[in-house]
């Protein structure tokens, strides 16, 4: 397919998708992938369905493909493997349409955690477009016959093995990696609610949700507190209820400070990761000092959300609103995908 019909078929199918959104009749396959994920709630799953149409409009795929006039040329097109994660719904999406808008043929191996929503989508882009009918396929055991692989690792003695097995092929490796956000005191309401979607979108699950907070020394988190409790309504779900009883007990337990937000808790700590219901949070007494630490776990870090001038921050709000240029670890994924030999 030339690059202006990847686009038209692309796009008629986000607004197919938009469309499926709007008349409820998605609504079994939400409610069957909650069931199967309770993690992945209805509100989450709308959001990332809300993201993945705003990728198919012409505008962006247009954006995002123009400076790949190589599409247009007849090419063998490449079976591209990718080890998805389950993380939020749909964590596999942006790769899912790169490969196909690259030319090539995508071999998806899903994550237990998000096994329902991509096969349906999948369903719904053949309907719109057949001509992806047979550079769409699914992993159901182990992975054979690809010729090159973009594996999105869940951490542990998965790193390892994904860096050993996958060595020979042409591959994109990711590790975990987390976002933390910057303030200096000087908020806005409204940004501090916008940072609260950072916070809690996908309950905090997701790569780019923030989970660290840098504050300057004596910072009051009243004002965050209060900005933050739109997203109260989490206590509705049992297992984000069931975590934060289990960690502000423990807190109390070994006496360790917090502050408590009600339906969430912050303490003072050194990993940019936290588990669900809980945010990090380190100080700082200096831009300089501020800097250093930035620098520190910048091997770690997806993104940075702040108001202050940091070099490639992220502004309030816009965490996991990426578009599809916004090339998870910064590591180009189509650059990878059209020069595959």
């Amino acid at each position: 397919m030339s690059r202006n019909d990847t686009i038209k078929a692309l796009s008629e199918f986000g607004r197919k998708l938009q469309g499926a959104l709007d008349d409820g009749s998605l609504a079994a396959i939400i409610d069957t992938a909650t069931h199967h994920n309770p993690w992945h709630t209805p509100a989450n799953i709308e959001f990332a369905l809300g993201r993945a149409v705003h990728h198919l409009e012409t505008a962006s795929l247009e954006q995002w493909l123009a400076p790949y006039p190589a599409l247009d040329e007849l090419r063998v097109p490449k079976t591209v493997a990718v080890i998805m994660n389950g993380d939020a719904p749909l964590a596999g999406w942006k790769d899912f349409v790169s490969v196909l808008a690259s030319g090539n043929r995508v071999l998806i191996k899903l994550s237990d955690g998000d096994d329902t929503l991509l096969p349906h989508l999948a369903k719904m882009l053949v309907r719109t477009a057949p001509e992806f009918e047979d550079y769409i396929a699914f992993a159901e055991n182990r992975l054979h016959r690809f010729d090159a692989i973009i594996a999105n690792s869940d951490g542990g003695s998965a790193n390892r093995y994904y860096e050993q097995y996958f060595a020979k092929y042409p591959h994109i490796i990711r590790h975990p990696r987390h976002s933390v956000a910057v303030l200096d005191g000087n908020e806005t309401a409204r940004q501090l609610e916008a940072l609260a979607d950072d916070i809690f979108t996908y309950m905090g699950m997701g790569s780019r949700s923030v989970g660290k907070l840098f504050v300057p020394d004596g910072y009051d988190f009243g004002a965050l507190v209060k900005a933050a409790r739109k997203y109260r309504h989490l206590m509705d779900n049992n297992h984000y209820k069931s975590n934060l009883d289990y960690h502000k007990a423990l807190l109390m337990l070994n006496a360790v400070p917090f502050v408590d937000g009600d339906f969430w808790v912050m303490k003072e700590d050194i990993p940019i990761a936290s588990p669900v219901s809980v945010a990090n949070y380190g100080t700082y007494a200096s831009h300089a000092e501020l800097n250093d630490k930035l620098a520190a776990i910048a091997d770690e870090t997806e993104c940075v959300v702040s108001g202050m001038d940091i070099a490639g921050a992220v502004p309030f709000g816009k965490a996991n609103k990426t578009e599809l240029w916004d090339y998870p670890q910064g590591v180009n994924t189509m650059d990878f995908l059209i020069n595959l030999k």
